[in-house]
């Protein structure tokens, strides 16, 4: 990080607009309020703005108030990353992105700009994993304790660093030394590997690194570098006709994503989709709403697909309504043979006494019921679990292998016996 005199940056800042004819006083392509992806690497020369345009009305999700649309590949920024970092970029862990964007810091003031007071932060957390395309993957922002000083230090700085773009140049996304940036001032490191506070507020840094690999394929943006999740932070939040949302408590608005074309993206925040919803969409061939519902079944095998979703069976297959394995074993080393049904459940189903039969806890909205007899008449014969599970081959993905006994005593199956499994939502 470099120390320099206020004189000699504003020196230096003047000779650089006055050397070149192009530059215009103020950037046509910038506006207060802009959110603005932007690159450094450690110990390097230049670094990149990118405005991708108004945080609030292109990137405030459906967590602060309108929903916004995902953006795919609506900014190319390679050329000036190659210009700044040179053609491997994509692949040099010690490049960093963030995102950043506010559009007034005054405190006093009431006035909102498109729904948003002023000191409204736009920041981004790095993205530890693809994980849910749609929902966040990062360490949030809170703060709530830290107080309006930080949401004024913060909304100063990111103004500060911002307003380089306005000042200083024309054009959307510009390659701009160090000693003109202020990227390298907000967001400084402590080595090589380490950020340090950015804005003077967010401990440990907003940006993520590049890596020698690809980050992973990321919903609609496809194979990406960089994936930096977006929040929303305010400073007031009782101002009438504001876009509502908690105080100085970060709320997720979508994720950035770049791609090693330079191509950048934006994935807005989606709805949470259930762990059945989610099940279900995997079966394309399935397309009529009413044939998705949990009742239905479409396949005609006599299970719907709550059973079929419970069970690891395929909806669209009347062949398949995942493992049912019966066997009499012995289970116990006793030389009795003991009635026992192996099941494909969920993952996370965990199963304890509720009399004789055995009930799971409620893992994606299901609770499971497994339940004894000797005569199909009454079903009160004790059960217990088995462990580990009996069978060969691996369960889908998603679910693990269960098996369960008639314990009669333990006397082994001595006569009839049954099992059953229930599922309910």
């Amino acid at each position: 990080m470099k120390c320099i005199p206020t004189t000699l940056l504003l020196t230096s800042a003047l000779a650089y607009v006055l050397g070149s004819t192009s530059v215009s006083a103020q950037n046509e392509n910038f506006a207060a309020g802009d959110l603005v992806v932007y690159f450094q690497k450690f110990g390097g020369g230049d670094t990149v703005y990118a405005n991708m345009g108004n945080a609030a009305t292109l990137f405030r999700g459906a967590a602060a108030g309108p929903g916004a649309s995902n953006r795919v590949d609506f900014l190319n920024v390679n050329t000036e990353l190659t210009s700044a970092f040179g053609a491997g970029w994509a692949s040099d862990p010690d490049v960093y992105a963030g995102l950043a964007g506010v559009w007034g810091a005054n405190v006093t003031n009431n006035t909102l700009q498109d729904g948003d007071p002023h000191r409204t932060l736009y920041i981004s957390s790095s993205r530890t994993a693809v994980g849910t395309v749609g929902q966040p993957s990062s360490n949030g922002w809170n703060l709530y304790t830290a107080g309006n000083t930080a949401m004024t230090g913060g909304a100063n700085a990111i103004y500060t660093q911002n307003n380089v773009l306005k000042v200083s140049f024309d054009e959307a996304v510009e390659v701009v030394p160090v000693a003109i940036s202020q990227i390298d001032n907000q967001n400084p490191f402590v080595n090589q590997e380490i950020q340090d506070n950015a804005f003077a507020t967010f401990q440990g840094g907003v940006q993520q690194h590049g890596n020698a690999g690809s980050f992973g394929s990321f919903g609609a943006a496809g194979n990406v570098e960089f994936a930096l999740d977006l929040y929303r932070i305010l400073a007031k939040n009782t101002i009438s006709g504001q876009v509502a949302g908690e105080l100085r408590i970060g709320s997720f608005e979508g994720t950035v994503t770049v791609n090693s074309s330079g191509m950048v993206s934006f994935i807005s925040q989606g709805t949470a989709t259930s762990a059945y919803d989610g099940w279900m969409d995997d079966f394309t061939d399935i397309t009529a709403p009413a044939a998705k519902l949990p009742a239905a079944d479409p396949d005609g095998d006599g299970a719907t697909n709550l059973e079929e979703f419970g069970f690891g069976g395929d909806p669209g297959n009347g062949a398949d309504q995942g493992l049912r394995l019966i066997q009499t074993v012995d289970t116990n080393s006793d030389s009795k043979r003991d009635l026992t049904l192996t099941l494909e459940v969920r993952s996370g189903a965990t199963f304890s006494a509720a009399g004789n039969d055995l009930v799971s806890g409620t893992v994606d909205e299901l609770t499971y019921r497994i339940e004894g007899s000797t005569d199909l008449a009454t079903w009160d014969s004790a059960v217990s679990e088995v462990t580990p599970a009996i069978g060969s081959g691996s369960p889908s993905t998603g679910y693990v292998f269960k098996t369960f006994r008639l314990d009669n005593g333990g006397a082994g199956l001595t006569g009839k016996g049954f099992l059953r499994a229930v599922v309910t939502k």
